[in-house]
């Protein structure tokens, strides 16, 4: 996650922070019986709240969610889009941390996700892509969903979506405007005036490369190689807040007595008659009390680690890993937990000049006051945006796939890049002189390897054991090492000299192989976007269905079978709204 300054992250982590770690013991006080409801969703992300207000558009279907974290409404920490950096450490993130993995010498990295309403999208960067139309397509063939094929899915994409382009838009971005329409999620790009110092510098190193160009495209429209300056991020640009599945969807349920939406209830297990789920078990957070919730359908949207952890300690996941634990089989289900993807990426940091805002600029209390009054008077400036907001998505030519003996992504569809390059105005290594610092960062975006989620122990509260397998395979580590090469090419070179002061990380003293692997490996973190490890094809029947039960659904980023190429939480939003309507229209037969 971003690093911040002391002041400001402190401001950040509330009181709350490790209150899920500090709980009274499992011993509750009392267990309450006799709510049923059509619909339980365990989970208040994306998912959860974009099928809690469809299913609940009807208003004789009865539906109650439950989410663990807290509410996040009016924060001014997730609200105010800069200040995204600090919220992996607050009480909104699930604080998961990676079993070390060999590929990263060791490395054991962290893997926050959402612990709030909004979920991911309330802790995110907020930026906004589809990707390559193809993933899409592969994700129809293994689920047997049609509605998940490019040319189907682009019409939930632009139903659901608002596009806002500022006026004057004085910067060169290609935007495909048509894909887009008037709906619920508010998606803009930047004003001019708020781009960035640093941004026309890192794209054109992409745009001016005479050996690999990559040209300006609209990555929203189902194409998946190019560059995207400005944006689009999930940002309001009436007021320059955040834009996030809590106001967008949750605020749709205000008012409609057919639904309840509950924060601060952690559900522990999902119990089951036979086959068939019949009820949650839910811990009230603020007492310890426990009760039992009854629904027609249990539906689990609570992301791609927590949701296998669920299912496993209800008695569905591989029979010899519930065995080990002495959890009574329901399902021997292989999948559960299995197939993890992830996009990991690798840092490479340059000190820039002064008049270049980032956040070790909020140190400064002439520089920050001037941001925040601007912010707070017309919702633009620096504070209203996310501080990284261009990107480029490349495909490794095939003489490279060839020469690194990448038979897997050489395979590959054309239309899919390999590799995406990001930048932000902040620290993604540590930076003890706090020096100016923007940070670049390289993720391998279609990975080969999988990784699996397990349980550490019964009880849970418990994080489980997450195996993430970041470059597991020879090629996929192969590849993210020619893209960092490049990438501290490119922060080496012409184009960024004009805001480059000095290296930081790895330093102009590493130019050797052996240095730059080791630069690569101890500067790795997540991107944040993992899923797959409830895949529909595998776990999950074309209805979303876990195979071999009944009353038992899950939706979230955890059915994703295969990682799209960039960004995840477009793809969230549209696999949700496919799955809310064909559970509607069984309802309907």
């Amino acid at each position: 996650m971003f690093i911040l300054p002391s002041f400001l992250l402190a401001s950040l982590i509330t009181t709350g922070v490790n209150a899920r770690r500090h709980v009274p013991p499992d011993s509750p006080q009392y267990i309450s019986h006799g709510e049923q409801y059509d619909y339980v969703i365990v989970g208040g992300g994306v998912a959860g709240l974009v099928l809690a207000a469809r299913l609940s558009e009807n208003p004789k279907t009865t539906v109650r969610l439950f989410e663990a974290g807290p509410d996040p409404t009016g924060d001014v920490n997730i609200d105010t889009p800069f200040f995204g950096g600090g919220l992996g450490a607050s009480q909104f993130a699930w604080n998961f941390t990676s079993t070390p993995q060999a590929t990263l010498g060791g490395v054991a990295p962290a893997l926050a996700q959402g612990h709030c309403f909004g979920g991911g999208s309330a802790i995110n960067y907020m930026g906004y892509c589809r990707g390559a139309a193809s993933v899409y397509d592969e994700w129809a063939e293994l689920s047997g969903i049609t509605e998940l094929r490019w040319n189907s899915i682009i019409n939930v994409l632009r139903t659901n979506t608002n596009l806002k382009i500022p006026r004057p838009h004085n910067y060169s971005q290609v935007i495909n405007a048509s894909s887009f329409s008037g709906g619920t999620l508010d998606v803009t790009y930047e004003r001019g005036s708020d781009l960035s110092g640093f941004e026309p510098y890192f794209v054109d190193a992409f745009l001016a490369d005479k050996e690999y160009p990559v040209e300006s495209a609209d990555l929203t429209d189902g194409t998946g190689i190019g560059t995207m300056l400005g944006g689009p991020h999930t940002i309001r640009l009436s007021n320059g807040t955040r834009e996030y599945a809590l106001p967008a969807y949750g605020w749709l349920t205000a008012g409609r007595p057919n639904v309840k939406l509950q924060h601060g209830s952690w559900v522990k297990k999902i119990h089951f008659k036979g086959k068939r789920a019949v009820s949650v078990e839910v811990v009230n957070e603020s007492n310890n009390s426990t009760h039992i919730v009854s629904g027609k359908e249990i539906i689990v949207s609570a992301g791609a680690i927590n949701t296998p952890k669920l299912l496993m300690l209800s008695g569905v996941g591989p029979k010899s890993h519930l065995d080990n634990l002495g959890i009574p089989v329901i399902k021997d289900s292989p999948e559960v937990g299995s197939n993890l993807w992830d996009h990991y990426s690798a840092v490479v940091m340059v000190e820039v000049p002064e008049h270049v805002f980032t956040s070790v600029s909020l140190g400064n209390a002439t520089l920050f006051a001037s941001a925040e009054d601007e912010y707070h008077k017309f919702g633009r400036g620096p504070l209203a945006t996310p501080g990284t907001s261009s990107f480029a998505a490349e495909r490794v030519p095939d003489d490279v796939l060839r020469e690194l003996n990448a038979t897997f992504h050489r395979s590959l569809p054309k239309d899919r890049p390999h590799i995406l390059y990001q930048y932000t105005v902040a620290p993604l290594v540590p930076n003890p002189t706090n020096k100016n610092p923007a940070s670049g960062f390289v993720a391998l975006v279609q990975p080969e390897a999988r990784g699996h989620v397990r349980l550490n122990s019964t009880n849970y509260r418990t994080d489980p054991l997450i195996f993430s397998n970041y470059w597991g395979s020879s090629a996929d580590f192969a590849i993210q090492l020619w893209a960092y090469k490049r990438l501290l090419s490119k922060f080496r070179g012409d184009a960024i000299a004009p805001v480059r002061v000095s290296e930081l990380y790895p330093g102009s003293n590493v130019s050797t192989d052996a240095g730059i692997k080791r630069a690569m490996q101890q500067s790795a973190f997540s991107f944040h976007h993992p899923g797959g490890t409830v895949s529909l094809g595998k776990a999950l029947d074309s209805s979303f269905r876990l195979k071999g039960l009944e009353g038992i659904r899950v939706v979230d980023s955890s059915a994703i079978p295969a990682p799209p190429t960039c960004h995840l939480q477009a793809p969230t939003y549209a696999v949700a709204e496919v799955a809310a309507k064909l559970i509607k229209q069984e309802d309907c037969t």
